[in-house]
This record gives C-alpha cells, structure tokens and sequence, in this order.
C-alpha cells in the first residue's frame, strides 16, 4: 500500500490524481469533500467510481447506482474485476488504521492511498468559506433562529426571505448562477413560483376574522423523543399517527379512525395525517400540519389575518436547496431511487398530464416548500389532497401488487415534491404566504 498524505506530500497526491484513474472508497462528507477536491484540481474526469464495503449501508438500503454523475460500486465488484487499481480511501484515519485497511488490502490488489484528516478539515473550512464568500457579499444574511444550521437570505426585494444550507459537505458549491447578482435570487424564485409574500408578526393588518375556523394538526408518534423545550402553536390539536400499527396511546386523536391510510404510515409518513384530515375533517375553513419537532412560527392574530386575507395557502420559508431538487432526492441524500422518481413522472402523465411540464421543470428548480408542512383554504386543500393522493396511490400500488412495503417514508418525500408542484402549477392564482419554522431540540 502506498501511505500517501496530503498534508506531507501535496504535490506527489496531486500528481497521482491527475495521471491515473482511480476510484473514491466512502460515500460520507470526507468522500464529498475529496470529490470536490479533484474538481477543483482538474481530477475530477479520472474519477471512475465511488466504492463502499457494503451497499447495503446506503440509507434505507435503497438501490442508488450513481453519486455526482458517477458509478457506486462495491467491493465485491472490484474484486471481480480482477485487475489493479489505484484507491483512494475518503474515510477518517482511525478508521482506515482499523479494520478497513486489512479488508481491503485482503480483498483487492490495489494500489491504495489515504488522505487525513487534516486535510479534509482544512478542505472543508476552505469550501465553507468559498460558499459563504458569494453570497455575504450580495446579501443580507443572518443565522436562521428557529432552524439551527439554515441560514436567512433576504433577497433583492424587501421581507423576501429565503432559508438556505449550505450543501458544500454533500460535495455541491451554491450555484453561481443563483448567487451572481442580488436580484438573481427573487428572479429565480419568482419565475418557478411566482408572488412572495413574507408574512410576519410585524407586517399584518391585526384584521380578525369572527367565525372562521382553522385546525393546524400537530403529529405524534410513538417514536417520538421528549423535548427540551415546548412551543406552541395557536389553532393546533395533536393527532398520533401510525396508531394502527402500536399499541401505544399518546394523543387523544388517532389516524386509525374513520376513513384511513393510518397502516400505511411507515411509507406515508405524516401524509397518513393529512389524509385523515382531508377525509375526516368537515368544520374547519382552514385546515394545516405541523410535526411535532417542527413548528410554525405564527400566533393567533397572524392566522386570524391569514384567513381574512383569503390566503390560498401559507406554507415554511421557502427552502433553497443548490444543485436542483432532483439532484437532492436522488442522487444526493438518496430519499428516493432512480424508480421511484420516474414511477412519480408516470403517475402524474397517466393521472394529470397537464402537471408534466411541471413536474420536469421541478427536476431543476432550486426552491422546495418543504417538510409538508402548511396551512390550506379548505378548497385548496380539498383540491391539492385530490390531486396528490390519487398519485401516491398510484404509486404506492405498483409496489403493493408485487408484495412490497417499502416501509421507507418515500411516499412523504414524493409528496413534498407534490406539494412544491402543486403550488407552482397554481402560481398566478394562489394567493401564497409563508411564515418561518422552529425546530425544537429534543432531549437526546
């Protein structure tokens, strides 16, 4: 094996990486961080793959084939092919000093190098500060006070807000084609989802709407973990979901009664609540969805203003996400495979074809409205859950028919992305609010 260090021999490791091919072990933030590294230093087309011990440990085992635009393999496909090679291990020190060493060194005949974990501290801090660079200088910027890590970017035009992550650790700098000029980001958002209206506590007209009636649905779950702190939200009434596969009681109201998707929560995640609210519900003119970590951050008179401003739908700070929405689901945090994406795009031509240019243009938008969290006009919600669950349905029965429960939450994530079409597909005509969200930290 050749113990090649970044930190000592810079110039033979770049020498090495822009005259072989050679393939990247580890799929984590040091093989991101390594992927951006031989782009930057013109490597990046001597790449041939990424390859993990066990594909196995991909998130949810799910069949993911590709990262970056290039082929994941596994040990026992290189092995196979039964020639050498030059490997890259993209993993902390101690962990190549452990046990992954002597599995490789046993299986492969590999010409095998490491990089530290210096280096990869010093390649993170210098991409974090290139992703920071570009946008500090054109916007204003603050820390995000409800969501932790996020950032608040306001853009060009006043109150228009955006939360932003900063996605360098998952190999993506933020795109220079949003962050070049102040007024790119509103133009972007505008053109994907039309009017922004940022709606905060100091920006209402107080208006209060006697006899109209919301209901925000707050989930639970048996899963879930005691917080540190409690926050509350106006209009709320919890609602456990997933209560047909427990035994466990914690809220009173349960998506096991009346019409129900409530044993099919493990593939709809919360969506088994709003199904629940949309085939149960009759009273309320405005009807919504939080989580039980994730909160809006609104008070009463903000909702009492919301419903007398006839607001089509209010949803979270719109999220910015570099690289596309498709690149984010699929090839990056692999939420959903490759199928799936596509049996989405097959469901919405066969059920709603006049959703498909939507849809396609979604592949490559850069904003999501995310976590399906929202507060709808009952007729907005009447028509969006109609539209979307006619689609996860029939999604969900392509698996059904062959015996498969995916017991993934993937159609939760399909249904974000259903949410954010939604709302594109209606952009001259729904009236759009968004009000920020809090995160609360749980206990352990």
């Amino acid at each position: 094996m050749g113990k090649l260090y970044f930190k000592e021999n810079y110039e033979a490791a770049l020498g090495v990486l822009k005259r072989k091919s050679f393939y990247i072990f580890g799929n984590t933030l040091y093989a991101h961080m390594f992927y951006l590294f031989c782009k930057e230093h013109g490597a990046e087309k001597n790449i041939s793959g990424f390859i993990l011990s066990d594909m196995s440990k991909l998130r949810d085992n799910r069949k993911v084939h590709i990262l970056h635009g290039v082929p994941i393999k596994d040990i026992d496909w290189l092995a196979q092919e039964d020639r050498a090679c030059c490997l890259f291990l993209a993993a902390r020190e101690r962990t190549v000093n452990g046990q992954l060493f002597l599995m490789l060194e046993d299986r492969l005949d590999a010409e095998m190098y490491y990089v530290s974990d210096f280096v990869h501290s010093i390649m993170f801090h210098h991409y974090m500060s290139h992703a920071y660079e570009n946008i500090i200088t054109r916007y204003s910027i603050s820390e995000n006070p409800y969501e932790g890590i996020s950032l608040n970017i306001t853009g060009g035009r006043e109150n228009n807000l955006y939360s932003y992550t900063p996605r360098v650790s998952q190999g993506v700098l933020p795109d220079v084609r949003i962050f070049g000029k102040s007024e790119e980001l509103d133009r972007i958002y505008r053109r994907q989802l039309g009017d922004y209206s940022y709606i905060d506590d100091n920006c209402i007209s107080r208006k209060k709407e006697d006899g109209c009636r919301c209901k925000i649905y707050l989930t639970r779950s048996h899963f879930d973990k005691k917080l540190k702190e409690d926050f509350y939200t106006p209009f709320t009434e919890e609602i456990q979901v997933g209560a047909a596969l427990t035994d466990a009681d914690i809220s009173e109201l349960k998506d096991n009664i009346g019409e129900n998707l409530s044993d099919r929560n493990r593939d709809y995640c919360e969506m088994s609540a709003v199904y629940w609210a949309w085939k149960n519900n009759r009273d309320s003119d405005y009807i919504g969805l939080c989580h039980y970590r994730r909160r809006f951050v609104i008070d009463e008179d903000m909702i009492n203003d919301i419903m007398a401003e006839d607001y089509g739908a209010v949803y979270t700070v719109p999220q910015l996400i570099d690289g596309g929405l498709r690149e984010e689901f699929v090839e990056r945090n692999y939420y959903l495979t490759p199928e799936m994406w596509e049996l989405t795009e097959n469901a919405i031509q066969k059920l709603s074809p006049e959703y498909l240019p939507t849809w396609k243009e979604l592949e490559t938008s850069y904003f999501l409205l995310s976590y399906n969290m929202f507060i709808m006009r009952r007729d907005v919600f009447e028509g969006y859950c109609s539209w979307a669950f006619a689609i996860l349905e029939e999604i969900d029965r392509f698996y059904l028919n062959q015996g498969i429960q995916c017991n993934n939450r993937y159609l939760g994530y399909i249904a974000e992305l259903l949410n954010t079409v939604y709302a594109m597909k209606h952009k001259e005509t729904l009236k759009k609010g968004y009000v920020c969200m809090k995160i609360l930290e749980s206990e352990n």
